[in-house]
């Protein structure tokens, strides 16, 4: 995907990157072989993808503190000094506490009363989990970790040194472009993998509209933007490590004078991750979160000048100033029960706090992290 990439091993070369030069690295879903390379990075404007190949880092909320930022690959050997801390813009720790379940659902609560008068139909909340002690050093060998737990994963590892690292195992992908034919996909809906898939007949009516409702959504924009032959498949049951979600493929052809750009503007951020009315739901969100979400349920992925692949930023963390944080969140309707909300955000949280559990008992520094 991208023009010589460097190929890292993550527990090796990236280890020695780490602090050093910004660096970024990603498996993608079914294969074996990370890829990567040590990076230039550059802010490129809102709503803009770049001209050369990349890999590409974009926020949840344009027009944050938070830049979209692409990453093209530098020589290992390049001796050109760059103070990163000058180019992105000042990035500080948060000042509010994570939400505790009783805040957690007191806010869902609010949202679904706001529900009755049927002007929203959902809204994702989201929630930040500090991870105490957990050092920035353990981000390789997390990678890996994750890479061997997830296959079926986008898996991806982000550093900047001195501004930030981000690390994910996304399920989620938002647009494949090649050769004029898109591949997106509608994944909404989450429980507990129990060992089986559970049949789509067993899944409540809460579930499937919530699918339903993302999938809608995104048909609805694809025939706005006058693209008529859409193949869809699902919705069905698929297994995202320790969970399971209701998944839509969908398939669809584009011209070379369908907008792009424009149509990752309005895909993006799909109800997966935001919610319904749109616009409604997003100044929902802004309004009864205290927190900034920065790069979680945003996007991340490969550009260039004969494919385009990427996935929403989801069962993510970041370090930032060496204190690390977890991102998770839940589709709320008028029928949500908050304390089965609240135990899903933990379900989700789990794709990474059971590796990081595993990796601190193994290294003998097991961190009072998420208790």
């Amino acid at each position: 995907m991208i023009t010589d990439p460097i190929n890292i091993d993550p527990l090796f070369d990236l280890t020695h990157l780490m602090n050093r030069r910004p660096f970024v690295i990603w498996r993608k879903p079914g294969t074996s072989n990370p890829e990567g390379f040590a990076a230039s990075v550059k802010i490129i404007p809102n709503g803009e993808l770049p001209e050369q190949s990349s890999f590409v880092f974009s926020p949840f909320q344009e027009y944050a503190s938070f830049p979209r930022l692409a990453f093209y690959p530098e020589p290992l050997d390049s001796t050109e000094s760059i103070f990163y801390k000058n180019i992105i813009p000042s990035i500080t720790l948060p000042t509010d506490e994570p939400d505790n379940k009783s805040i957690y659902c007191d806010r869902i609560n609010i949202l679904t009363s706001l529900m009755q008068n049927q002007e929203l139909h959902k809204v994702v909340l989201s929630r930040r989990i500090d991870l105490n002690e957990l050092s920035e050093e353990m981000a390789p060998a997390l990678f890996n970790e994750l890479c061997s737990k997830y296959p079926a994963a986008f898996i991806s590892l982000i550093h900047i040194p001195g501004v930030f690292t981000w690390l994910g195992a996304t399920p989620e992908r938002l647009l494949y472009l090649k050769d004029n034919t898109v591949h997106t996909t509608s994944i909404a809906a989450t429980r507990p993998f129990e060992g089986e898939l559970p049949d789509i007949k067993n899944w409540n009516k809460k579930e499937l509209e919530e699918q339903q409702l993302v999938t809608s959504f995104i048909l609805n924009v694809l025939t706005n933007a006058g693209i008529a032959e859409i193949d869809c498949d699902g919705p069905q049951p698929i297994q995202a490590g320790n969970l399971v979600h209701l998944k839509t493929d969908i398939r669809f052809k584009v011209s070379p004078e369908t907008d792009i750009k424009q149509l990752i503007k309005e895909l993006h951020p799909t109800p997966a991750v935001c919610g319904l009315p749109k616009e409604k739901a997003f100044q929902t969100i802004r309004s009864i979160e205290p927190h900034s979400r920065e790069y979680y349920a945003g996007y991340l992925g490969l550009v260039n000048h004969e494919e385009l692949e990427l996935y929403v930023n989801l069962r993510c963390m970041r370090w930032l100033n060496g204190k690390a944080s977890l991102f998770v969140g839940g589709g709320i309707t008028a029928a949500s029960n908050p304390t089965e909300e609240w135990e899903e955000t933990n379900f989700k949280a789990l794709t990474l706090l059971s590796v990081i559990d595993k990796l601190s008992i193994l290294a003998g520094n097991y961190p009072n992290a998420h208790k």
